[in-house]
């Protein structure tokens, strides 16, 4: 299993429950348990209020393209406002970035690609 779902929203803070549903039931689907879970839809959402509160003057929308595989969930999130880089500011958003690096395995804040920031968390099996 290699799937990839788009999910466009508005920036509007009413749509970040729509992403954790559907990042709930993808994660589901990867195997992860209830707490993982969880931890998923925490940084999930630190990264989408983020956005929504940074808005666009450019779009109405902005992408979160899922990724799942047999042991991994990668979540990208991506606009075409290309001046959405690097949201997260060290000195004034510490705290959602500690978040959101204990909560994931493994996080890219500041791109240089196509897209704004980039997080996953792979399935740890129980030997």
């Amino acid at each position: 299993m290699n799937d990839s779902i788009e999910l466009v929203l508005p920036f509007k803070a009413e749509y970040v429950s729509t992403a954790r549903l559907v990042a709930s039931a993808l994660a589901n689907r990867v195997r992860f348990d209830i707490e993982t879970i969880e931890d998923i839809k925490v940084a999930i959402s630190e990264v989408c209020s983020k956005i929504v509160n940074l808005g666009s003057k450019i779009t109405d929308t902005y992408k979160i393209i899922f990724n799942i595989s047999e042991k991994e969930l990668k979540v990208t999130f991506a606009c075409e406002d290309t001046s959405l880089k690097c949201i997260f500011d060290i000195e004034n958003d510490q705290l959602a970035i500690d978040i959101i690096n204990a909560l994931m395995d493994s996080v890219e804040l500041c791109t240089h690609n196509n897209y704004i920031l980039s997080m996953s968390k792979v399935l740890e099996e129980n030997i």
